[in-house]
C-alpha cells in the first residue's frame, strides 16, 4: 500500500491508499541547478539604490533573494534593501541576519515608499488562480492594494465559476496596471524539490510569454473524475487561513464529474482570515447583495460556494471548528485524511480511482 505525503500547514500528513485506487499527479518539473540560477540572475542589473520586493515567503523566493544579494555583495556602489508587505515580513526577516536592511511596507504607503528607490525588483511565484486565471506579480499587487481595480474587475465581469488557467478580462486589467509601473519582476516556477524556471522582465509581454510556457509544463489531460483529494500545497503560507487555502480547491475542481467529490486539506492555523468569509459568518454580508458591495478579500469564494455546492460534494479537513465550516459554510467536514478516503470508497466503490493533487497552484487538469 503506497504512502502519499501531503502538505498540511507546517507539517505533512500521510495518506495510505491502495494502488488500484490511486490516480496521482505530481508536476514533473526539470529543476535548475544553483549554477543555472546564478547565471540567469546575473542578467538582472541593480541600480545604485535597489529594492527587492518579495510577494511571498516561499523557500524558492528566499533562495532567489539570497542569490541576488550574493551576486551583488562585492559592489559597494550598490545599496540593496528588502521590503515587503506585513503578510510576509516576519518570515522573511527571520530568514536573514540583522546586518541586512529589511522593512515592512504598509499597503496604503506602497507608492510613497517604492518611489524612493532607483530600481524595484518584485519576486513572486507564478501559478494558477481562479479569479484572474493565473497568479504572479501583477495579480498579487492588485489584490494587495489596488482596491479600485479589484472592485472594477469584480463588478464588470460575470463571476460565477472558477476561471483557473484562462486568459480573461481580469488578467488583462492586471497586466495593463503592471505595464504602468515599469518595474522589473521575477516570476518563479518551483515545487517542493526546487526551482524549475525563472521568468523576468518589465512589462506584460514577458508575463504573457511566461504564462504560456508555465501552462505548457504544468497541465494534465485526463477524463472527468469522481474523486479528488487536494492539499493546499507544500508551502505553509497557503495553509494559514481558509480564505488563502480555498484558491487551491477552485484551481482543481473543474476536472470533476457532476456530483463528484473534492476534499481540501488545509490546516488554517489562523482561522478563516480577514475579508468576505468572516463578514459572512458574522452576519455582516448577505449573499443576495454580493454584487452590490465593494470588493473585499475572498468575496469570490462565496460566489463559487453558492454556485457549486449543489453540483459537487465539497469537503474539508481543517483545524477550524465544524460549526463554521460545516454548519455555516456548508462544507462536508472530516477529522483526517483517512476518513476522507473511506468516504470516497463507500461513495464510489472499492475500485474507484482517486486523484491526489499535492500542489494545485502549479497543477492544471484539462478535460479530454
Amino acid at each position: 500500500m503506497p504512502e502519499i505525503w501531503l502538505g498540511y500547514g507546517s507539517t505533512d500528513v500521510v495518506l495510505d491508499i491502495k494502488q488500484e485506487n490511486l490516480l496521482s499527479f505530481y508536476p514533473e518539473l526539470n529543476l535548475l541547478s544553483d549554477d543555472n540560477i546564478k547565471e540567469i540572475l546575473t542578467e538582472i542589473k541593480f541600480s545604485k539604490k535597489t529594492l527587492i520586493f518579495p510577494l511571498s515567503s516561499s523557500r524558492s523566493i528566499l533562495k532567489i533573494i539570497s542569490l541576488l544579494i550574493e551576486s551583488n555583495k562585492h559592489d559597494i556602489t550598490k545599496e540593496i534593501e528588502i521590503g515587503t508587505f506585513s503578510d510576509y515580513f516576519l518570515q522573511i526577516k527571520d530568514y536573514y541576519d540583522d546586518n541586512f536592511k529589511i522593512f515592512r511596507i504598509e499597503k496604503k504607503d506602497f507608492y510613497e515608499k517604492i518611489k524612493k528607490f532607483d530600481n524595484v525588483i518584485f519576486i513572486s511565484k507564478i501559478g494558477y488562480e481562479p479569479l484572474f486565471g493565473f497568479s504572479g506579480t501583477p495579480t498579487m499587487l492588485l489584490r494587495s492594494f489596488v482596491h479600485n481595480l479589484m472592485d472594477e474587475i469584480f463588478h464588470s465581469n460575470e463571476i460565477t465559476r472558477p476561471n483557473s488557467g484562462e486568459l480573461g478580462e481580469p488578467l488583462k486589467v492586471a497586466l495593463e496596471f503592471y505595464d504602468k509601473l515599469g518595474f522589473c519582476s521575477i516570476e518563479v516556477l518551483s515545487n517542493q524539490y526546487g526551482i524549475s524556471r525563472l521568468y523576468y522582465g518589465f512589462n506584460s509581454t514577458f508575463i504573457k510569454s511566461a504564462i504560456f510556457d508555465f501552462k505548457s509544463n504544468t497541465n494534465f489531460n485526463l477524463n472527468e473524475q469522481k474523486a479528488l483529494i487536494i492539499s493546499a500545497g507544500p508551502e505553509p503560507e497557503n495553509h494559514i487561513t481558509l480564505t488563502k487555502s480555498l484558491y487551491s480547491l477552485w484551481n482543481s475542481i473543474g476536472i470533476l464529474k457532476n456530483h463528484g467529490t473534492a476534499v481540501l486539506l488545509a490546516e488554517n492555523s489562523q482561522g478563516i482570515g480577514d475579508g468576505a468569509l468572516t463578514m459572512y459568518l458574522e452576519g455582516r454580508l448577505n449573499l443576495s447583495e454580493i454584487k452590490k458591495i465593494k470588493y473585499v478579500n475572498g468575496l469570490e469564494h462565496l460566489i463559487y460556494l453558492e454556485n457549486l455546492k449543489n453540483e459537487y460534494y465539497l469537503g474539508l479537513v481543517s483545524s477550524i471548528p465544524f460549526y463554521y465550516t460545516k454548519t455555516k459554510l456548508g462544507f462536508n467536514t472530516f477529522n483526517n485524511v483517512k476518513e476522507v478516503l473511506q468516504n470516497m470508497v463507500v461513495r464510489y466503490g472499492k475500485s474507484s480511482k482517486v486523484i491526489i493533487s499535492p500542489d494545485p497552484n502549479i497543477t492544471f487538469f484539462i478535460k479530454q
